[in-house]
């Protein structure tokens, strides 16, 4: 029997409303909010990533959007993972773009944890890390470069890579001598 790998999650507070479908196997997406910026990482990462990706994403300032998606997104992604059997587990890309380069290595451990060596936008800094705690992937990521647009970039699209690896289901146990990812 196949497992369906999707989830819904809404995070809607006095800052923000945010709304997340997510399928694990199916691919495509369709971004809803103000930040143009924003929105064409978000796609970037679905279209990288090879997930079908709904979000709307609305709030007070770009700061709370940006931090809240994270949370939204991570939560989606950490339930329709569900069990984590049959994952490869583990994921890793190395991205160019222009003058940048981003490097990153993903473990869907269960236990989330973000480092970045480079220098990104703080916005996009706490991107990841929220991300990354919602989920409870361990990301470590490396940028380097000089355009700002560029280095963001090469690191969603290293993300995606990693991840779109590490969500492949590859057999039927738990890649853990524990017996669980968590």
């Amino acid at each position: 029997m196949k497992v369906l790998r999707k989830a819904i999650f809404r995070r809607k507070t006095m800052e923000v409303d945010i709304y997340v479908e997510i399928d694990l196997d199916s691919q495509g997406y369709n971004i809803e909010t103000e930040d143009r910026f924003f929105k064409h990482m978000l796609e970037t990462f679905a279209k990288h990533s090879g997930i079908n990706l709904r979000l709307r994403a609305f709030g007070d300032d770009i700061h709370h959007v940006i931090e809240d998606t994270a949370i939204a997104l991570g939560m989606a992604i950490l339930r329709a993972l569900g069990d984590k059997r049959g994952l490869r587990r583990f994921g890793y890309a190395i991205v160019p773009m222009d003058d940048s380069l981003a490097v990153c290595g993903l473990d869907l451990s269960g236990r989330g944890y973000f480092v970045i060596d480079g220098d990104i936008d703080e916005n996009y800094v706490h991107f990841f890390d929220t991300l990354c705690r919602n989920s409870r992937m361990n990301v470590h990521m490396n940028v380097r470069g000089f355009n700002s647009h560029h280095k963001v970039e090469a690191c969603f699209k290293s993300l995606a890579l990693a991840f779109k690896q590490a969500k492949e289901i590859t057999g039927e146990d738990v890649v853990s001598v524990k017996g669980v990812l968590d």
